[in-house]
């Protein structure tokens, strides 16, 4: 039996917009309406033809799969698809944590003092005036005043827009 080979890009064309008739026009990673279709093909072996992608999600198909190949293949024999479906149990998993229960992370710090010093100088002040703070004269030092908040769990940066 031989394989089908696409002779050219007109052929790949119409090759593409079978496939994407039979897929109803969804791409099948993200399950949304395809507006710019690309014809996803296996990149090691025989370059077979797969389905028909988003644009965008080709791309980031190709970036996953060389990231793997890259940092965890040689950690595991299991395929990416298996490590992929892992991945997702884990965050789905670690992604509902209770809040009574969660730990920050200690480089989260450095990310809320930087919301805070992004705030506006007034809003700077007000949060500071709402713990009983004497705000200082500039942001750095109004800064520092608010890590130590920060740090004690007594501002949650988290619950503060921006006004």
């Amino acid at each position: 039996m031989t394989k089908k080979r696409l002779k050219d890009s007109k052929d790949a064309a119409k090759y593409r917009n079978e496939l994407l008739k039979k897929q109803n026009g969804i791409d099948p990673i993200t399950k949304e309406v395809i507006t710019k279709p690309v014809l996803d093909h296996y990149h090691q072996g025989h370059q077979h033809c797969r389905e028909v992608l988003q644009n965008e999600c080709n791309a980031w198909e190709g970036k996953v799969t060389n990231s793997f190949n890259r940092y965890m293949k040689h950690l595991t024999d299991k395929p990416l698809s298996e490590v992929l479906r892992n991945l997702a149990d884990y965050l789905d998993r670690n992604g509902s944590i209770p809040e009574d229960e969660m730990v920050i992370h200690h480089t989260a710090l450095t990310v809320d003092v930087k919301k805070f010093k992004a705030l506006p100088a007034a809003q700077q002040c007000s949060v500071l005036e709402s713990f009983d703070v004497i705000p200082d004269t500039n942001t750095a030092k109004r800064a520092k005043q608010a890590r130590k908040l920060i740090k004690s769990g007594d501002l949650d940066m988290l619950k503060l827009k921006r006004s």
